[in-house]
């Protein structure tokens, strides 16, 4: 359990050195107002759309696409339960129109690869690899379809220009693009040459750190009392921490009662990390309470030192 606890501080700890970063080259004015609002369109448009179609065909093969469908059954059923719940509670009357996309997506969704990737691999071997990248596979689609797009509509969007939101800000957002081409060349087994990869992989592993820097700089900007945890903030976290993990649970138990125990671990491990950088800088890009994302990925990412031990503590309980 030291280990658990030492590698989950590590990676945390690291994510929060580049934040700081961001913070202080904000604070100290070197990087301006222009820079700033470069961040999300870059992260968006240049880094992310390789990161993805990276991740995606040096991950899956053509013959396990199918197994992906069948075997993300469980999180993508678990994603749309918190979401609707969240969903709920951030459309309730006074609640803040801005926050709404945050408050729901970032309720159902986490950090699959960046933390979730090391730190399942920590806890229970190379074995757990093809489970992370299962839930990877269903967290990454919901956000950046229906997720994506209940952030746009965060931003101060007509009504008569939804349908036009939906398919310039959502359905043909770069990075879902990059995703989908990720898919059509494994359907079609025609990766690009290795160079091409080569140069995908690079650009594509520039989004973190520059997500990381961009979170930082929001929350310089962001008096002391935005930073406080307020409803919004608990509804996001009481999502992360207990409600996704619990969907996970009660589904593999419904549905699946002969799911392999390695599955409902990592399944579970997945459902309880932070909240996505990316969720700050898409908040950013489309008009939404950025500050406030920035918040949740902070708080979400520095709980995750106690909520992952202790979900290893509950394993025991669970018979696991």
């Amino acid at each position: 359990m030291d280990g658990v606890i030492l590698q989950t501080a590590e990676s945390v700890a690291g994510l929060y050195l580049v934040g700081l970063l961001g913070f202080l080259l904000s604070a100290t004015g070197f990087v301006g107002p222009e820079a700033k609002r470069l961040f999300p369109r870059l992260v968006t448009t240049v880094t992310l759309p390789p990161f993805l179609f990276v991740s995606v065909v040096r991950s899956f093969t053509r013959g396990e696409l199918g197994q992906l469908i069948y075997g993300s059954i469980i999180p993508v059923l678990s994603i749309l339960a918190v979401f609707a719940i969240a969903s709920l509670y951030a459309r309730r009357p006074g609640a803040r129109p801005r926050r709404r996309g945050v408050v729901s997506v970032g309720s159902a969704t986490s950090n699959t690869i960046f933390i979730g990737l090391p730190v399942n691999v920590a806890l229970f071997g190379e074995g757990a690899v093809t489970y992370v990248l299962l839930y990877f596979f269903a967290n990454t689609t919901f956000f950046w379809t229906l997720g994506n797009y209940t952030l746009s509509l965060d931003g101060k969007t007509p009504a008569a220009d939804l349908r036009r939101n939906l398919i310039g800000k959502a359905l043909l957002s770069p990075p879902l693009i990059g995703f989908m081409l990720g898919i059509a060349s494994i359907l079609l087994d025609s990766a690009p040459p290795g160079f091409v990869m080569d140069s995908a992989r690079l650009v594509g592993s520039l989004t973190s750190p520059l997500a990381l820097l961009y979170i930082g700089m929001a929350l310089s900007e962001s008096s002391l009392s935005s930073l406080r945890p307020d409803l919004d903030l608990l509804c996001v976290l009481l999502g992360r921490f207990v409600l996704s993990p619990l969907a996970v649970y009660l589904l593999a138990r419904g549905l699946f009662p002969g799911a392999p125990p390695l599955m409902l671990k990592v399944f579970l491990i997945q459902s309880s990390l932070p909240a996505a950088a990316t969720l700050a800088l898409m908040a950013a890009y489309h008009g939404s309470d950025s500050a406030f994302a920035g918040v949740v990925v902070s708080f979400s990412t520095l709980l995750s030192l106690l909520v992952i031990p202790a979900m290893m503590l509950l394993f025991g309980h669970l018979g696991l």
